[in-house]
């Protein structure tokens, strides 16, 4: 169920705090995911993975709330159609876990420490967009370009890490293990592409809601 806001009128208009607030707390849940999912990673454990399932459900409740504010405002700091595109794409980062832990769970995969490192640094990233959106909320735009610099150099860590695993994959001996270890490998690096676009839309965002 959504959670539920106070609605005063339809054309009430919004603070740039509140709308932040709003992101924010998407973000926060990404970052969540993230750590369970490195944490699921190390031990494999099952209760584990059952978390990461229930932060996924929650993330889209966030986002539930997020789109419902921002309709139900007649003013926004920047164009609704930015602020729904933003919140799905980050929305995109708690969905794209979860299929990981399933691929995992369903292949019995176990992931090699390329993998691991490749989800940390993914980790890293998520937690930094948390981060940049409270660096924007207090209007540290220093730390908030930072921020987002050190995402895109993370995203490039990753695709190198990327193509190193798939060299490495292409001398294992046994067909499946060779086909769900790039599935895996591909779908880290999407992670890493998926939180690299969440970047530049917090940018385009930002440049947006200078006046």
């Amino acid at each position: 169920m959504t959670e539920k806001i106070k609605k005063k009128s339809f054309f009430r208009s919004s603070s740039d705090t509140e709308v932040y607030d709003l992101l924010k707390g998407q973000c926060a849940q990404g970052s969540l995911s993230a750590d369970l999912f490195v944490q699921f990673m190390h031990t494999l454990d099952p209760d584990t993975a059952d978390r990461i399932e229930e932060a996924e459900k929650t993330a889209d409740r966030k986002r539930e709330t997020l789109i419902y504010y921002v309709e139900n405002s007649f003013i926004t700091p920047v164009s609704r159609h930015y602020l729904f595109n933003l919140s799905r794409v980050i929305d995109d980062l708690t969905d794209e876990i979860k299929d990981l832990k399933d691929f995992i769970q369903f292949f019995d995969y176990r992931p090699t420490p390329k993998n691991i490192e490749m989800a940390e640094i993914n980790r890293d990233s998520i937690h930094i967009l948390e981060e940049s959106v409270r660096a924007w909320i207090s209007s540290d735009d220093d730390r908030f370009w930072k921020g987002m610099i050190r995402i895109k150099k993370n995203e490039n860590k990753v695709k190198r890490l990327f193509w190193e695993n798939i060299r490495e994959i292409e001398g294992e001996d046994s067909i499946r293990d060779i086909i769900s270890s790039r599935e895996f490998c591909r779908d880290l690096n999407s992670l890493a592409n998926k939180t690299g676009k969440v970047a530049d839309r917090l940018g385009d965002l930002k440049i947006k809601s200078i006046k």
